[in-house]
């Protein structure tokens, strides 16, 4: 006859990596052994206060579900941006700077309105984030998600209007001029330095908040 182990000897890690892979249906007993021992050990202060750090830290590591929502998300506009293409007529180029522009306008509006509605694109409805209000925790509305997205959309604007302006000198005189050029120049920087602080800010606090985060009093956790 099998002996039972004994549970008051195991760690919590062991204590629920054994019921993860505990046969019930054999073990019936031993079963309700490891449950009591883990309902005794969840009763340490210690112990209590160090799973509710790491479900803290679990909660708020969202950069890679993050990175993939975006990486889906962008997907799914490139192929809007395709089929609107083929509706309206037009050439469709990944290259296409005009394009490509009005398509981030697109998507700047896309993550107001989901966010502001569902609090999800359909990116992070994928991958289990969702964007709360940083204080409360709560659904956010649209006027935060416009706020949160504010600089995105600016530039987004910004950069289809830089193109028009570019292909007009273009047009009419079949140059640019010195200061429209080191304004394209300084707009290309700007824009850099904005996604490259995004990056920066998120890797540097505990709740993993970008830039655009702290500006609309957001927070992205795992559900």
């Amino acid at each position: 006859m099998d002996s039972s182990p004994n549970y008051n000897n195991y760690t919590l890690e062991e204590l629920l990596d054994v019921q993860n892979h505990i046969d019930k249906e054999q073990y019936p007993e031993r079963a309700k052994e490891l449950e009591l021992a883990i309902s005794n050990k969840m009763k340490d202060p210690d112990i209590k206060e160090e799973i509710e750090k790491q479900q803290e830290v679990n909660k708020y590591s969202t950069f890679w579900p993050r990175f993939w929502a975006a990486t889906i998300d962008g997907v799914v506009f490139a192929i809007i941006l395709y089929v609107e293409c083929l509706i309206f007529g037009f050439e469709y180029s990944a290259q296409d700077k005009f394009l490509q522009a009005l398509n981030g306008v697109q998507f700047a509006i896309y993550a107001i309105f989901m966010h502001g509605y569902f609090g999800q694109t359909i990116g992070k409805m994928i991958m289990d984030v969702k964007v709360l209000n940083h204080d409360t925790e709560t659904e956010i509305n649209v006027k935060q998600a416009l706020r949160r997205e504010s600089v995105n959309l600016a530039l987004n604007i910004s950069w289809v209007l830089i193109i028009l302006v570019v292909a007009t000198s273009l047009e009419m005189s079949g140059a640019i001029s010195e200061g429209l050029s080191y304004g394209v120049i300084g707009f290309g920087i700007l824009a850099m330095v904005w996604g490259i602080s995004e990056f920066v800010t998120m890797l540097f606090n505990d709740k993993r908040r970008a830039l655009h985060d702290y500006i609309g009093k957001t927070v992205v956790v795992r559900t």
